[in-house]
């Protein structure tokens, strides 16, 4: 009888220590605020669709004169992610702050109204941002060839994956540096952030390095 009382133990310790860790490498789970998980997941999907659209904004057509003189320096990088992260502002600071809610006791009503809104101007967001994105076009300054692809070879999965993986180093290293008492939101926000600037740098180097305007630019 004790054997097994000690077996029954050992596997219940061993369960929420596999679901310690699974929480830690994917912070978005939230196992304290079972509601906010829809909720984070959809605030990362929306970062991370905008960071690629940055991404494509500020190192696409890199090669062109023109454009690469506008976007010269730190500067001009800002300013073209700026732009998809400018229209997406207003819902994903909406898509925060229902994901505050899902993490404490808010009212219901407030909480669902609040949600419906943020979700409702979120896919609008979004479809602008990806819109706005594809359209974003320069050829008619380049008279050689078609622009180059710079997404073949599945790169801007690739690039996910690279992402996710490093936020989720980051998160445990979080994890442990802070002894293992860094509360989840903490580990959202460092994973989160991971995945962004992840996605960003290593979208950079194939969008930078795709021709777009032909050897010489203007051919």
């Amino acid at each position: 009888m004790r054997l097994v009382i000690a077996d029954r133990c050992r596997a219940a310790v061993g369960s929420r220590a596999d679901g310690r860790f699974r929480d830690i490498v994917w912070p978005a789970s939230f196992p304290d605020a079972p509601r906010a998980r829809v909720h984070a997941h959809a605030l990362a999907a929306l970062v991370v669709i905008t960071s690629v659209c940055a991404a494509f904004k500020g190192f696409y057509w890199a090669d062109d004169p023109q454009v690469s003189q506008n976007r010269a320096g730190l500067w001009g990088l800002a300013q073209a992610m700026a732009v998809p992260f400018g229209l997406m502002a207003v819902p994903l600071l909406l898509m925060c702050a229902v994901l505050a809610g899902a993490t404490r006791s808010w009212p219901r009503v407030p909480y669902r109204v609040l949600a419906a809104v943020a979700w409702t101007m979120s896919a609008l967001a979004i479809f602008v941002v990806l819109l706005g994105t594809s359209l974003t076009n320069d050829s008619d300054y380049c008279t050689a060839n078609a622009p180059v692809d710079p997404v073949a070879g599945n790169m801007v999965a690739l690039c996910l994956v690279a992402a996710l993986a490093a936020g989720s180093l980051a998160g445990w290293i979080s994890w442990v540096i802070s002894r293992r008492r860094a509360r989840p939101v903490v580990l959202y926000a460092v994973w989160l952030a991971t995945v962004v600037a992840t996605v960003v740098l290593t979208l950079a180097v194939p969008l930078h390095a795709a021709r777009t305007c032909g050897p010489s630019g203007f051919g």
